[in-house]
């Protein structure tokens, strides 16, 4: 595919080259991702996956868009047969999922393309690092990913597809989620506390109270004695036998739960930070609540991942000829029956889709050209005048 001509190396200035300033002076810089205990925490799981389940039902293909932006799709070139299938290991709903789980997660989701020897597209790969740095060797930009059990990958920066989120201070990547620290902590610090609250509230039971002085090893010998002998599920009775050197206090055991409005604050908070809903995390959301997260997330996530992907793997020349990856998003889209069937009635008489379109709307399979499908729809009332005659007798004259 012509693809090596993307992998030529870099001039870098040197910091001895006078006061000449480095846009993006990537030796020094030193990434790490988010190191508390987020993916820990059930809401921000779920707010991540909510987002990645939606997000892996968009369909990549490969076209070609004319100078008149006629779209021809590609189905025959090694892009588009990895992009039906990413890699050995994942179909393309896996691939669009984990790639925006790392993404959400950390904010930095990195992408390598693999070729073979001759420069034709094998796969793509979702690095799922620990921790990256990035560094200038012989010249050239390269970025060093930590993986799973100390192993190490190293690869030039120019032959990885990035994906940002957070995009603010740093020039190479997204920055991290140290400004959802405080709410990751105080999420985590509510769960232990219920867990803790319920155990204690549990075991603690009764206060055996000594009346007299006595040693440590005999309060210890009487609490236990007290314990087998009246606290035990022998004791159907329910009778406690007591002498006169105790005093015994039952303690009534009562489960510790946060406050309904603390635990919805916190939740909220991840909410926003994630840009969702409850409805949408429930799936229980109507169209509105449903059109709020696809135009403010879904969307955006899919215009970034494709124009990545189109430069990442399309050389300048091959996007010179309109070569781009594109994300079909009608799966994406949420339209309850009656509004589909408002919109087909409206446009029905425009001639504004085709066949395949209305009957992708109503979740049906596509006719396909050879049966019309690529036909645009156009429906009339009137007749064409050849189908009436000059002897119509509908006016009662003979």
């Amino acid at each position: 595919m012509g693809i090596l001509d993307r992998f030529t190396k870099k001039t870098v200035l040197s910091d001895s080259e006078g006061s000449r300033a480095i846009p993006f002076n990537i030796n020094c810089w030193n990434y790490r991702r988010f190191e508390g205990e987020m993916l820990d925490i059930d809401v921000i799981v779920a707010c991540i996956d909510a987002l990645a389940r939606n997000l892996a039902k968009m369909e990549l293909t490969a076209v070609r868009r004319k100078q008149d932006q006629i779209a021809i799709t590609d189905y025959t070139s090694d892009v588009a047969r990895v992009l039906k299938r990413p890699n050995p290991y994942m179909t393309q709903y896996d691939f669009i999922y984990k790639t925006a789980a790392l993404y959400y997660a950390s904010n930095n989701a990195f992408i390598w393309p693999e070729y073979d020897d001759e420069g034709n597209l094998i796969a793509l790969w979702p690095v799922n690092y620990r921790h990256v740095k990035t560094f200038v060797k012989d010249g050239v930009d390269v970025v060093k990913f930590e993986l799973k059990k100390n192993h190490w990958f190293t690869v030039p920066y120019s032959q990885i597809i990035p994906l940002r989120n957070h995009y603010f201070e740093d020039d190479i990547f997204g920055d991290s989620n140290h400004a959802f620290n405080p709410v990751a902590e105080l999420m985590n610090a509510q769960n232990q506390g219920i867990i803790e609250g319920i155990k204690n509230s549990a075991i603690i039971r009764g206060l055996l109270k000594a009346t007299q002085v006595m040693k440590e090893d005999d309060i210890k010998k009487a609490r236990e004695r007290f314990i087998s002998e009246n606290l035990h599920a022998s004791n159907n009775g329910g009778v406690m036998m007591l002498d006169s050197k105790f005093d015994y206090k039952q303690l009534d055991s009562k489960p510790y739960v946060i406050d309904a409005d603390t635990r919805k604050q916190t939740k909220d908070a991840a909410f926003d930070y994630f840009g969702v809903n409850e409805a949408f995390l429930q799936n229980d959301f109507t169209s509105e609540k449903y059109e709020a997260v696809y135009e403010g997330k879904l969307e955006p996530f899919a215009i970034m991942f494709t124009q990545a992907l189109t430069v990442g793997i399309y050389t300048e020349r091959m996007r010179g000829f309109g070569d781009q990856i594109e994300a079909n998003m009608a799966r994406l889209k949420y339209q309850p029956l009656t509004q589909v069937t408002s919109m087909i009635a409206a446009t029905k008489e425009l001639g504004l889709f085709t066949r395949d379109e209305y009957r992708e709307m109503l979740g049906y399979e596509p006719l396909g050209p050879e049966r019309g499908g690529d036909e645009l729809m156009i429906a009339t009332n009137n007749y064409e005048s050849s189908t009436v005659t000059e002897g119509d007798s509908s006016n009662g004259n003979s």
